[in-house]
């Protein structure tokens, strides 16, 4: 598909995703965790680093405690100095501010698997939206190297209950951001300006995982799946690379609210 596509073209049934679901919570994230880990074993093994585009919302504060832990068991398999992180978007805050994404994720993943720091390409959220949306682009476009589009092995993305993903909202300008690998976001719920990496970086990763929990994610997983196709009002329909991989991780009651069984 062409970048403009998905936007306007309904690829669902074409190229449906992958929907995983599980009853328990604490399997559900054990899981998650689990082929996070298998997928790093995987690319290491057949080139010399591994790539990820981490989220931010409550999804890292379950997921990435596990996978420390389960890390413990793979100390032989992993090589950490080859993983380079990445964020789907960000507050306009400092790094050590409580809302800040990178802090959430440094704290909780990034520190305790002792990933370099050189390897950790953060937003500078505390510059501004349009300053720190130009550098990430550039941080974006560097890592790329001699690719048109940076190639990510994995995008960890969640899903907001109005249908946004990363900072991608609902009618915002940054959805039709087709040029630049990030974009300023529109507010967020708790009024910081935001950051946000655009579709085309997104659509372009061999895998993007798209996790969803809680009730209260009912009507936005519906929508996503079954619903109308239209991005502009339910954004993370956009998210569909087309040599890649898609993963929806349901937990069962969406899924069974949204009539879909294991």
């Amino acid at each position: 598909m062409k970048e403009i596509d998905v936007l306007t073209h309904d690829w669902r049934k074409e190229h449906p995703p992958t929907i995983n679901i599980y009853d328990s919570k604490v399997v559900f994230f054990a899981l998650i965790a689990v082929n996070f880990l298998e997928l790093i074993i995987s690319r290491q093994e057949t080139r010399n680093y591994f790539s990820v585009i981490l989220g931010g919302g409550r999804t890292p504060r379950v997921l990435n405690p596990i996978i420390v832990e389960l890390a413990k068991t793979e100390v032989q398999t992993i090589d950490w100095n080859r993983v380079f992180v990445f964020f789907s978007d960000e507050r306009c805050v400092p790094p050590d501010h409580p809302d800040s994404n990178f802090k959430l994720n440094f704290d909780t993943l990034i520190e305790p698997l002792r990933i370099p720091n050189t390897n950790v390409f953060r937003i500078l959220g505390e510059i501004g939206p349009g300053k720190a949306a130009a550098d990430y682009h550039d941080k974006l476009s560097r890592f790329a190297g001699q690719q048109d589009i940076p190639v990510f092995d994995l995008v960890l993305l969640g899903l907001g209950t109005d249908g946004h993903t990363a900072s991608l909202f609902p009618h915002s300008p940054a959805l039709e951001e087709f040029k630049n690998f990030a974009a300023p976001g529109d507010r967020g719920p708790e009024g910081w300006e935001r950051v946000t990496i655009t579709l085309p970086v997104f659509n372009a990763a061999k895998n993007a995982w798209i996790i969803a929990t809680g009730a209260e994610k009912f009507e936005a997983v519906q929508q996503l799946i079954r619903g109308t196709y239209d991005p502009a009002r339910l954004p993370a329909q956009a998210v569909r690379p087309p040599k890649g991989e898609l993963v929806y991780w349901l937990d069962s009651s969406i899924a069974a609210s949204v009539g879909i069984s294991e």
